[in-house]
């Protein structure tokens, strides 16, 4: 039906310029990003005896990402909700990823960490969030749009290219080369 109103090669204008607006914003947010920050969550998840990582929505689909990045790393790793996932406890670290640090769900599994003695990581845009208060550590993903749905649409495309730089560094000091990586990537498909 758009399509109708619009001739194509105007829309695939459109579209190309909605691509590379939002590819600007995740390149200044990128450089804005404090990497010191990524460089503790490193240093967390290798001290970590296990890690969780978990998001609602998209930030979600980001966090199963990153799980599975981990994994590949040869970090254990696992998805909160699985019906095959540990239980967490001390030595954990649990990784929460929310665009706006009040997602219910992510702020619940946070909370549930810490009683359990689960260290927590938080990937956000908001550092004074609730569940940035809950965490031992904050990592801020500076994203400067008003409007929530592209203002989410940054966070993650920017979190998404910060977490795969956290793997490719984890993935040389673990010296992760292509056999390996093909050794671990999943071949039930």
């Amino acid at each position: 039906m758009y399509g109708m109103m619009t001739p194509r090669s105007q829309l695939g204008n459109e579209l190309h310029d909605a691509a590379s607006d939002l590819l600007e914003r995740v390149d200044a947010a990128v450089a804005q990003a404090d990497w010191s920050s990524f460089t503790d969550l490193i240093d967390m998840v290798l001290d970590a005896k296990r890690s969780f990582v978990s998001g609602a929505g998209r930030s979600g689909l980001v966090a199963r990402m990153f799980g599975m990045r981990l994994m590949h790393a040869g970090i254990t790793a696992h998805i909160p909700g699985e019906t095959i996932t540990p239980a967490a406890a001390e030595g954990d670290l649990l990784v929460a990823i929310s665009c706006t640090g009040s997602t219910g769900f992510t702020d619940y599994l946070a909370q549930r960490a810490k009683e359990f003695g689960a260290k927590v990581c938080v990937i956000t845009t908001e550092a004074d969030s609730p569940l940035a208060k809950l965490a031992d550590h904050v990592v801020t993903i500076p994203v400067d749009v008003n409007d929530i749905v592209l203002r989410a649409a940054v966070f993650e495309h920017t979190a998404i290219v910060c977490l795969d730089a956290v793997f490719n560094i984890l993935s040389e000091r673990f010296h992760v080369d292509n056999n390996v990586f093909r050794s671990r990537h999943a071949n039930l498909e």
